[in-house]
């Protein structure tokens, strides 16, 4: 009997140990795997970053895409200033650099399928016009890089929490409107100024911090600031209609992208009220109103097509911390000023006045 048992537990006790020994294999096995497949996934990075620093000495095409809001001459200025900074970093398009472009035909709710379609595809980075894309952005894309221009303020739109530190995959320049500066042409170009009209979308948070520093200057300045709330670009006929009900004396349109796709209802509903119209979108100006007084699009687009360049040259968008490029741009129409009876101060410079 005890040598039966002797020889039983010498069967467990090696039956154990084969059990050790393959689970220690086992274990070997997937640490190699593991290490295996990140080295992998390093190596990739490191090739995808060194493909896009040799495209533009060895040839090959870099695919960039730009979406923005809708298509109009402020968009279009953004797109050409991001054009011109990447052909500075050396991207030039129609050699090395192909541009694909997209719009969301001014519906916010088409950003995010744009912006997944173009994460999923074969692009190198994307590049984003306007708040409500750039918000998109900071949700919708999981794969490739992100560079943003002509964004109000990048940290309300979720970009981050500083300009240093912000999302790992994007970065970009910012252009905060001189909301102060905008008063002052108010003011000197209707004297006694005591009422203003605006309107803006809920929806974009760019409007909603340009309103609530807005609120805020008018209130140190003692002029009242009438707000209606607008859903569409169809909407702007009648808010500014009801704005004029509301004794008013200047009709303002901020650095909205629903009230800038509806101008020509701003414009008509000015008109038929007999109030000057003054907008921070210059690029809106000889659509009709009074003047403008706001931020550089194309120096906007200018300055983030270069952090696109270095992206695409290799650098991480995590180290490039996002910039604040707000070049101030002006105008004023002599013949809206005119049929409105309004004098046009000597202070304005000259090279500022348009027909």
């Amino acid at each position: 009997m005890g040598a039966m048992r002797f020889f039983k537990e010498k069967a467990v006790w090696a039956t154990l140990q084969r059990l050790v020994l393959g689970f220690g294999l086992i274990a070997l096995f997937s640490g190699i795997l593991l290490l295996s497949d990140l080295g992998h996934r390093t190596t990739a990075a490191a090739a995808s970053a060194k493909a896009r620093a040799e495209a533009g000495s060895n040839g090959r095409v870099v695919k960039a895409a730009i979406v923005y809001f809708a298509r109009d001459v402020g968009a279009d200025m953004c797109v050409q200033g991001l054009i011109d900074g990447l052909k500075a970093s050396g991207f030039d398009e129609g050699k090395n650099l192909e541009v694909r472009r997209a719009d969301a035909q001014g519906e916010m709710i088409n950003i995010p399928a744009i912006l997944q379609n173009y994460d999923n595809s074969d692009v190198d980075i994307i590049m984003t016009v306007t708040t409500p894309c750039l918000a998109g952005a900071c949700s919708k894309v999981k794969h490739k890089p992100v560079v943003f221009t002509c964004v109000t303020d990048p940290i309300v739109a979720g970009a981050g929490k500083t300009h240093a530190d912000h999302l790992p995959f994007l970065t970009g320049a910012g252009s905060f409107p001189p909301v102060g500066h905008i008063l002052d042409m108010m003011q000197k170009l209707v004297p006694g100024l005591r009422a203003v009209g605006t309107m803006y979308n809920p929806a974009e948070a760019n409007s909603v911090k340009e309103q609530s520093v807005a609120r805020e200057v008018f209130r140190n300045r003692g002029v009242r600031l009438e707000e209606v709330a607008i859903a569409g670009s169809n909407e702007v006929l009648q808010a500014v209609q009801i704005l004029a009900g509301r004794d008013i004396q200047v009709v303002w349109v901020p650095g909205d992208n629903t009230a800038i796709e509806g101008y020509e209802g701003a414009v008509k509903g000015a008109k038929d009220a007999r109030l000057p119209l003054i907008t921070n979108d210059c690029s809106s100006l000889p659509r009709g109103g009074l003047a403008c007084l706001g931020v550089s699009l194309g120096s906007a687009g200018l300055a983030s097509g270069k952090l696109a360049g270095r992206v695409l040259l290799g650098e991480s968008p995590k180290d490039l911390p996002l910039e604040e490029v707000a070049v101030e741009e002006m105008a004023i129409s002599r013949g809206n000023a005119a049929q409105l009876g309004i004098s046009i101060p000597a202070e304005f410079p000259q090279s500022s006045l348009h027909p």
